[in-house]
């Protein structure tokens, strides 16, 4: 998340106030503490006015070393008022009709013109004491790119650095134990993957100990998956590095997990005991298997979302898709051949075998199912998909639709082996290949010829069989000849 830098003004009226006492008390034993700091960020404190206290009474005087401010101040549009004194000064005065949104644009409009800062802290995630201040009117800048206000106006000023946004998660997907994605790939919309697939996920960001001007005392995380990811339960949340002790919940029938976390706790008399510091980072991940359920080229959404105190939802979203083959086998004439078995494969030779299993039949209302869904006689598409992790691959086999559909494929590109033809059919000798890459239903047609089996590249076929038979009827015809001949003789 990009930073911006940004100044604010913190209004710092010290006041010592000893018993009775009625002195005025200017030394330099004053003390500003932030809280909250955000770690590796420096604090810078500049000093605006001086200030004197008696009793509870507070004056401000500025020593005019800055002549742009110190005509600013004096300019009719300021909401101060001053007056040279002896001590070669000025007193400064606020007007009675500024109001303390006017003394705050003021200051930070003129943050330019105070010099060197008199302190710098670094943050650390927590707390940052600047001491041996004298008593004044200060304004601090951070790079954090947020706000830190004062809620005290004491000798020892404690500042709560609270406006610091949570940032949003950053969500990443990997499947299959390949490369982590975290935003569509370009053409595809989506990280695909196929049925059985496991699909890994990390959630990395931070959160810190104020939301605004809110403190912050539990974060939530929580992720729903759609209907066609199966969680596996195995959810690991870690904090700046560390593993958390925490059991999430599961509901929606487990596709929805969800875990909280306290950073934060206020005792009765007030006092917040921090758990974190500020930010801290988080890492969770957790996996889910594609399963049978998933939509052919829809997206199954996955989202992570944050939430502080019950609200303020963040959230990331991964997506991951399937896609299908149709296959349809014909003759020359285009006529539907049933009974044709195929396998299915990654290469166009060699290669792995992909396991398909057969999908149930999917019946409509009112209607029957098929008693030889599954079988060559099936007078509907033998629907299959592919398998999971623990099921065994059949053979495919059309009906007499003539129509082979594979569900619960990655993009990319498959090969249909022939592993029998149609009665009265030749196989096919080499692998036909379908690519889902640019067509979420890759169509196919495959032809098969009538006749004996064709020869491989190379090979004699049949045509040597009608030699041998050709030469055999003119030799037995010729020794017929030659014998009535002899007979005749």
């Amino acid at each position: 998340m990009k930073k911006m830098k940004k100044i604010f003004a913190l209004l710092i009226a010290m006041v010592m106030v000893l018993g009775m006492s009625t002195s005025v008390f200017a030394a330099d034993d004053g003390s500003i503490t932030i809280q909250n700091t955000v770690k590796d960020k420096e604090y810078n404190i500049y000093k605006v006015f001086d200030a004197t206290y008696s009793g509870t009474n507070v004056s401000y005087t500025y020593d005019g070393s800055n002549a742009t401010f110190l005509a600013a101040l004096q300019a009719e549009s300021s909401p101060f008022t001053t007056t040279a004194n002896t001590a070669g000064s000025y007193n400064v005065v606020r007007k009675e009709s500024a109001n303390d949104a006017a003394v705050l644009d003021f200051i930070k409009g003129q943050a330019a013109n105070f010099g060197s800062a008199v302190k710098t802290l670094t943050g650390d995630g927590k707390t940052q004491t600047a001491s041996g201040l004298g008593y004044g009117y200060y304004y601090i800048t951070t790079t954090t790119g947020t706000n830190v206000t004062i809620d005290s106006a004491l000798k020892d000023v404690t500042v709560i650095d609270k406006n610091e946004v949570i940032p949003p998660p950053d969500k990443a997907e990997q499947v299959a134990n390949g490369t982590w994605t975290t935003e569509p790939e370009s053409g595809n919309e989506s990280t695909t993957g196929n049925i059985g697939d496991t699909v890994n996920y990390k959630v990395t960001g931070s959160f810190n100990r104020y939301q605004g001007e809110e403190l912050v005392t539990k974060i939530t995380f929580s992720d729903t998956m759609s209907e066609g990811l199966t969680p596996n339960k195995d959810v690991v949340i870690k904090i700046n590095g560390t593993e958390v002790s925490v059991t999430p919940t599961y509901t929606n029938n487990d596709r929805t997990w969800t875990a909280e976390i306290t950073t934060a706790t206020v005792a009765d008399d007030g006092t917040i005991t921090f758990n974190y510091d500020t930010p801290s980072t988080y890492e969770i991940t957790y996996s889910a298997v594609i399963n049978e359920n998933a939509k052919i080229a829809d997206p199954e959404n996955n989202t992570f979302t944050l939430k502080y105190n019950d609200k303020g939802d963040q959230s990331d979203i991964t997506e991951v898709v399937t896609y299908q083959i149709t296959l349809t086998k014909v003759d020359k004439d285009g006529n539907k051949l049933a009974g044709a078995k195929f396998k299915l494969y990654d290469a166009e030779t060699g290669g792995n075998e992909i396991p398909v299993v057969l999908v149930p039949q999917v019946v409509a209302e009112g209607e029957t199912a098929d008693a030889n869904y599954g079988t060559k006689d099936s007078t509907v598409d033998n629907v299959y998909r592919h398998a999971k992790t623990n099921e065994t691959g059949v053979e495919m086999v059309t009906g007499k639709t003539g129509v082979i559909v594979v569900k619960g494929l990655a993009n990319g590109t498959y090969y249909f082996e022939e592993t029998e033809a149609p009665e009265g059919f030749n196989k096919l000798t080499a692998r036909t290949d379908a690519t889902t890459i640019t067509d979420a239903n890759a169509t196919i047609s495959v032809l098969n010829q009538s006749g004996t089996e064709l020869p491989s590249t190379g090979g004699i076929g049949t045509t040597i069989f009608y030699i041998i038979g050709a030469i055999l009827v003119i030799g037995a015809g010729v020794v017929l000849v030659t014998r009535r001949r002899m007979n005749v003789q």
